[in-house]
């Protein structure tokens, strides 16, 4: 059986594959597959029921882990803004940080 999720913001999508192909997770998961923003999971249904695969994308898409400090590229920055603001229109030409970087010392 497969389950496929589009997850704009990076760090939600880490978070559901590390969850569903980690150490920690289902026994039934075959293959986690990454296609940009797509993630698509392949599990057998004999061992893990499908309502624990939607769960765990419920939960470890939302709840994401802490940041830690980096700068992020622009794109990355604009696909996080864009998946909080429901804004999928948004790209890293409306980030304003785009235009404050050029013009520092």
């Amino acid at each position: 059986m497969t389950r496929s999720v589009t997850l704009a913001d990076p760090l939600a999508r880490a978070n559901v594959a590390e969850a569903l192909r980690g150490p920690g997770g289902p026994v039934g998961v075959l293959d986690v597959a990454e296609s940009g923003p797509t993630l698509t999971v392949r599990f057998d249904d004999a061992v893990t029921v499908p309502e624990l695969i939607d769960d765990l994308v419920a939960i470890e898409s939302v709840f994401v882990a802490a940041r830690t400090e980096r700068e992020l590229a622009l794109d990355e920055a604009a696909a996080i803004a864009a998946a909080g603001l429901g804004d999928p229109e948004l790209d890293p030409t409306r980030v304003i940080e785009a235009y404050l970087r050029e013009s520092s010392p």
